[in-house]
């Protein structure tokens, strides 16, 4: 019989009371058993003999603690399980209640051949539970077997103690996703699209089809974030990842991957069309015309697909999901290249092409300290006075092994490449260099200007108007003596950081050109939204040979707008003396090209030389 002070044990703990029972051993068992050293509580001596210490650590602790019979009776259980189980005690507990169910489901989780073993063996595992009241739940268990004894006559019994974690569990959880998620969008991180492509290409293998990478880029988000500044940018970006998540498949996984790129997986892409079908429309959802602090903002994105081959599944799954993002961020970088809002679907080819402009790259990033650019300049005549009034700077690059290097080629791979910046630097501390020389040696008027083009690039930087202020003054020459040219793409009027450098530019005095107008879809509203002060039209345009008489009505037409606007028209690539007599009657101010005059190193030559004879018109 057990003595007074047993007696005061049990009702202390609230414990219902139960026989005693012999001690429980932990030992492992096999599967997911736990190891000796996870168990910390000695179930020996449970139930009517728990020991006080230990009953009220566990009820302060908020530990459930419950005895059963081997056939699942309740036979002890704590007042931290009665409230959880939503039960006033034991006889609550019975076959077929809410507790009971609760109690069986968390022994579903355990071992079956545990629970029926003959030898001792503990379980640990986390189980979910609603409570009364709604609330879900996470508890953390410990499941300890003890077999019977027919000598003793014990049946033997499972225990169980167990903790809520609910929230180790939230936290943990949110700790992962996190780690696997972009925080602005939700949508997957890289890390976790990698994981998803590198699992993609694992079951693609000997399967039809193929896993395809489509890389995303959102063209013009660094003016709006420069411009508008990043909360109006992250607004953008959310809205952007939205937009793509509906205009992908439902099997299609997306992910943002950098500041304004995102990155969709296919696991089960058919054939080329049907991706290039998919591109279409991701960049038909997240292009066009967006309202964004009363500015209307025009955005595209670039798209780069790379499909999975027999070369890219011969690799390991790592190294074959990096070659497909890899060869899909080429063939974006090829679109941006080729004008941007386009689709490009990465070839063989554009991976020799990548690795070519990568090392002329960093050539091109040495040519300036290895005295490899020079200049040359080709005049550019009044269609009146007949007079050279200007010249424009060219830059040249002669490469020791490679020879002349392309223009329309190196100056590319500077603005993709960061060079632009010195290289455009170069040009106008060379040209104006020279203007002064010319100008003390009186071999120029006092109104001959250096026309020097520029990138969207360097317009788009915050410090090219102080760069520009600086040069002139180190060199002497007036503002109004440089006439700078951009491309009318970069002109756009959505670009509001490139306006507001054009506005500070011609506040200080320097002429602004719009170069090559009339190639693409050139619009009539860059004219207006600009201000420039020159229009230079492209040789395409400038009533090359083979013109017809509709031609001529619209180079007059343009140049009459232009005039309206206070803009002089600069004729460019004139070639023949028909085509000069046409400008000249069209009512252009300047003419230039190879019939006037090629372009040349200075190098004696006269910046200022005579109409040529043969082009008297």
């Amino acid at each position: 019989m057990p003595d007074d002070n047993d007696n005061r044990t049990a009702e202390s703990s609230g414990f219902e009371p139960a026989r005693r029972v012999p001690p429980l051993t932990s030992v492992e068992s096999p599967g997911t058993a736990a190891r000796d050293d996870d168990l910390h509580i000695d179930f020996g001596e449970l139930g009517d003999v728990l020991p006080s210490a230990i009953d009220q650590l566990l009820d302060a602790d908020g530990s459930v603690v419950i005895v059963l019979d081997r056939d699942g009776t309740v036979r002890t259980v704590n007042p931290v399980a009665l409230r959880v189980l939503g039960a006033t005690s034991s006889d609550q507990m019975t076959e077929g209640s809410p507790a009971h169910a609760m109690l069986q489901s968390l022994l579903d989780h355990v071992p079956q051949h545990l629970l029926t073993s003959t030898e001792y063996g503990t379980w640990q595992g986390d189980f979910d539970h609603t409570d009364e009241v709604g609330r879900a739940l996470v508890f953390r268990a410990t499941v300890a077997v003890r077999p019977g004894s027919v000598d003793s006559g014990d049946d033997g019994y499972i225990a169980v103690i167990a903790h809520e974690v609910t929230a180790a569990r939230h936290e943990t959880e949110q700790l992962r996703h996190r780690a696997s998620h972009d925080p602005l969008t939700g949508l997957s991180n890289r890390r976790q699209v990698l994981s998803v492509l590198e699992n993609a290409v694992a079951r693609q293998r000997g399967d039809h089809g193929h896993v395809a990478a489509l890389f995303i880029d959102l063209d013009r988000l660094k003016y709006v974030n420069d411009a508008l500044g990043h909360a109006v940018g992250d607004r953008l970006l959310v809205s952007t990842a939205a937009r793509l998540a509906e205009a992908v498949r439902p099997s299609d996984h997306v992910a943002r991957i950098g500041g304004d790129e995102f990155l969709v997986v296919c696991s089960d892409m058919p054939d080329t069309v049907t991706a290039l079908e998919l591109s279409d429309r991701i960049r038909q959802a997240l292009s066009g015309r967006l309202r964004v602090r009363e500015l209307d903002l025009e955005f595209s994105v670039s798209v780069g697909i790379a499909l999975s081959d027999s070369d890219t599944l011969s690799l390991a799954d790592q190294s074959a999901a990096s070659t497909l993002i890899s060869n899909a961020d080429t063939a974006m970088y090829e679109a941006k290249r080729t004008g941007r809002g386009r689709s490009v679907l990465f070839t063989s080819q554009m991976r020799s092409a990548a690795r070519e402009r990568t090392e002329l790259a960093a050539a091109l990033a040495q040519a300036v300290a290895r005295n490899e650019l020079t200049i040359e300049y080709q005049p550019v005549f009044s269609a009146v006075t007949r007079r050279a009034s200007a010249t424009e700077a060219l830059v040249r690059w002669t490469h020791p092994t490679r020879g002349r290097i392309d223009p329309t080629t190196f100056v590319s791979v500077a603005e993709e490449s960061g060079s632009i910046g010195r290289l455009g630097e170069f040009v106008l501390r060379t040209s104006l260099t020279d203007l002064r020389h010319w100008i003390d040696q009186g071999l120029v008027g006092d109104d001959f200007t250096v026309h020097a083009n520029v990138s969207q690039v360097q317009l788009s930087s915050s410090s090219f108007v102080h760069q520009v202020q600086t040069i002139l003054r180190d060199r002497g020459v007036a503002a109004s003596r440089l006439v700078l040219e951009a491309r009318e793409s970069a002109l756009v009027s959505s670009n509001v950081d490139v306006q507001r450098t054009v506005r500070a530019l011609r506040r200080i005095g320097v002429r602004i050109a719009v170069d090559n107008f009339g190639t693409g879809a050139s619009a009539l509203s860059v004219l207006t939204d600009v201000g420039a002060d020159y229009l230079k039209l492209d040789g395409s345009l400038a009533l090359p040979s083979g013109s017809s008489d509709a031609d001529i009505r619209l180079v007059r037409a343009l140049v009459l707008l232009a005039h309206a606007l206070d803009m002089q028209v600069v004729a460019e690539r004139v070639s023949g003396a028909e085509q000069l007599k046409h400008l000249r009657a069209a009512g252009c101010d300047f003419v230039q090209g190879h019939l006037l005059g090629i372009p040349r190193p200075n190098e004696g030559q006269h910046p200022a030389p005579r109409w040529p004879e043969d082009s008297q018109s």
